[in-house]
């Protein structure tokens, strides 16, 4: 049976799905945006192919409404530390992935060593250890039950692997942790400068810069020595 809506019903109704709408919109707080005549006079955003412009964006934008600029001094001064604190980010990120792929390597060079004293040749010892290695950087559970066992066997542990992996790539971290403490130092002076342009100013601005360093560090480090597949985290994407 079908009941036909006067118009004062769909009047009301109509009216009541704006009044919604507007409840919704009310609700969402608004993104911060970088004023469009400061954004245009701040030059290009540094960020290199394969990162998101949008998310460097988004993140000048939020420490501009976290510390309130009050000119363009101000705003210049702080594109250089949400610069620098985008270089500091990648940094870790490469820190992070070259871990990853050295665990990887040290796993496999580890196995090599223990799989012939198994006697599993069906395939070769070094076939057999590459496919292992695979399949537990990838997180299969099979795998990691079974690189477990080979490593307790040998006596070893999680801990021998990374270990390893320090060693073998020793020079590589020591750059990438050279490059950001060089970053930190850069950042540091030019907090120091803004702290000599505008007294306590310094403080909000490096509180700001440490908590998006922080937040994406703690989430995407600290299952990078517990976890074999490494999943990413990423960081401050959704949390701005």
């Amino acid at each position: 049976m079908t009941v036909a809506c006067s118009p004062m019903d769909s009047q009301t109704s109509s009216l009541s799905k704006v009044s919604r709408t507007r409840i919704r919109l009310a609700d969402e707080p608004a993104k911060p945006v970088v004023p469009e005549h400061v954004r245009a006079l701040l030059g290009p955003s540094w960020i290199i192919d394969g990162e998101d412009s949008d998310l460097y964006e988004q993140l000048l934008a939020g420490v501009g409404a976290a510390v309130q600029p009050f000119d363009l001094i101000d705003w210049l001064l702080l594109k250089d530390v949400v610069a620098l604190t985008w270089e500091i980010q990648r940094t870790r990120r490469q820190r992070e992935s070259l871990m990853r792929m050295a665990r990887r390597a040290a796993v496999e060079t580890i196995l090599l060593s223990i799989l012939p004293q198994e006697g599993i040749r069906l395939t070769g010892a070094s076939t057999e250890a590459s496919r292992l290695a695979s399949d537990w950087f990838s997180g299969d559970r099979k795998a990691t039950k079974r690189v477990d066992e080979l490593l307790d066997q040998a006596g070893l542990s999680s801990a021998d692997v990374t270990a390893q992996s320090l060693s073998t790539r020793a020079q590589e971290f020591d750059r990438l942790d050279r490059q950001n403490e060089l970053h930190e130092r850069r950042r540091d002076a030019l907090l120091q400068q803004i702290e000599r342009r505008r007294s306590g100013w310094a403080k909000e601005v490096r509180r700001a810069s440490d908590e998006i360093v922080d937040a994406e560090f703690k989430e995407s480090a600290r299952d990078v020595l517990a976890e074999p597949s490494g999943e990413r985290l990423l960081s401050v994407r959704d949390d701005e």
